[in-house]
């Protein structure tokens, strides 16, 4: 394997799984720097504006979804070529799916631009909040094309064993966007102030910064896959194997971003303080969960790798390690998000009613964080082994729970009935995820190619 490639099919598990992790961990906490940073600058603007970049989270990480489902598309298949020791399949690979990301791309920019006013709408913006929120919004659609060129490009370096440099590049990127949202918010001598608008310029610019450093990565042929656009020839059924792995997990991702566009609306019944002591809390939380998405990404190539040089027993055994590790880490934040939720409120915002608001959702959901970060892990399992389609119909089913609980609950309980839904969806989610794994479904199609 050349360029900065690794492989995963040898070597101590525990050993090979923090290797990977550890950089993806560190990408994650960049990624969610995004957020943190913008929501820390804007919520010095006032309970409106952060009521508005609120609202647009759930929304624009429906196509955000869409971007990390092709990746995750594009991960399994270049691991399971890369595994198998076929390179020119995998370059083949990584081609078509920089070609998906940049139609793709535009694709969903334009879609966003059409039919988000609706939807925030739907969320319970109104007057100012919703004029606040299209202007932010429409920054961050206009920049998708290289939102998507970013996180399928990270994907095709990821497949071949390489976490580093996508972190690298990330921490670029999120430095950049430290820089330029105090400046573009409020200003700086010849620079004008541009309040949210001038937020969403500075994420639009730091991404756009990313992705041309991960695709000049794969250019330079420094990457274990390499490109060879020269040579390139378009073949509908490595696009459609993308497709057919990917859509399933743009989609499971996808109905993540509805089910919170749905329990947004009944939040949307109690008022400004509650959006917003929601939308915070979300943001929180993808702080609380990026060591166990960077874990559940790293098992991508792993078991893909594995699983493609038919290693199955140490696919399964990687997953199994995951999953300690996992619970180890979610029952410290549980502790966290229970005893002490107003202190972990307190950075963003000092409205007494947010305040409260925020600790009685970090109270009631930290019931089921384990859960949560198990279903993480046995996801990427899946999907790994190409089974998005089932990752899919039991995320689907673990968020129907949430859902069903929390329109039911509201009526009695007001917002603390919403946020019940989610450790009950996330404990039956966990039971449902964990009866497939045992009884081995999701590795039927290996079987024939184990080495054990």
């Amino acid at each position: 394997m050349n360029g900065k490639g690794r492989d995963l099919t040898k070597g101590s598990i525990w050993r090979t799984l923090l290797v990977l992790a550890g950089p993806m961990v560190l990408g994650m906490a960049l990624q969610t720097g995004f957020n943190i940073i913008d929501t820390f600058f804007v919520g010095m603007l006032g309970s409106e504006e952060l009521a508005a970049i609120s609202v647009t989270f759930p929304v624009v990480f429906i196509f955000i979804s869409i971007a990390s489902g092709l990746s995750i598309g594009t991960t399994a298949l270049i691991s399971h070529a890369v595994g198998a020791g076929r390179k020119k399949d995998a370059s083949n690979v990584a081609e078509h799916s920089l070609l998906a990301a940049l139609i793709v791309g535009v694709l969903v920019a334009a879609a966003g631009l059409l039919f988000s006013p609706p939807l925030f709408g739907f969320m319970g913006a109104e007057g100012h909040v919703l004029q606040l929120t299209m202007e932010y919004a429409n920054l961050i659609f206009i920049g998708f094309m290289f939102l998507f060129l970013g996180f399928i490009s990270q994907g095709i370096i990821q497949a071949g064993g390489d976490t580093v440099t996508p972190m690298r590049n990330l921490a670029v990127s999120v430095t950049t966007n430290i820089i330029l949202d105090p400046l573009l918010i409020f200003g700086f001598g010849p620079i004008p102030a541009m309040g949210l608008v001038g937020a969403g310029l500075a994420t639009v610019i730091a991404r756009s910064i990313g992705a041309f450093l991960n695709v000049f990565h794969l250019l330079t042929g420094r990457a274990a896959v390499t490109l060879e656009l020269r040579c390139f020839r378009f073949r509908s059924g490595i696009f459609r194997d993308i497709i057919k792995i990917g859509a399933p997990s743009s989609l499971s991702q996808s109905i993540n971003s509805i089910g919170m566009i749905l329990l947004m609306s009944l939040v949307g019944g109690f008022g400004t303080s509650a959006i917003a002591a929601f939308g915070v809390g979300i943001r929180l939380e993808s702080l609380a969960i990026m060591p166990i998405v960077g874990l559940s990404g790293a098992l991508v190539p792993f078991v893909g790798q594995n699983l493609g040089s038919g290693e199955m027993k140490r696919a399964r055994r990687g997953v199994a390690v995951a999953s300690y590790a996992v619970t180890a880490f979610m029952l410290m934040f549980t502790a966290l998000w229970f005893f002490v939720p107003k202190l972990i409120y307190s950075p963003f915002t000092s409205d007494a009613d947010i305040l409260s608001v925020g600790a009685e959702y970090l109270r009631v959901i930290a019931i089921g964080y384990v859960f949560l970060g198990l279903v993480f892990i046995l996801g990427a399992a899946f999907q790994a082994a190409g089974r998005t389609t089932l990752q899919m119909l039991l995320n689907l089913f673990r968020w129907s729970v949430t859902i069903s609980a929390a329109y039911v609950l509201v009526a009695g309980f007001g917002t603390v009935g919403i946020w019940v839904g989610f450790p009950l969806g996330n404990f039956l989610g966990f039971l449902a995820f964990l009866a497939f794994l045992r009884s081995g479904f999701w590795l039927r199609k290996w079987k024939r190619r184990s080495k054990v």
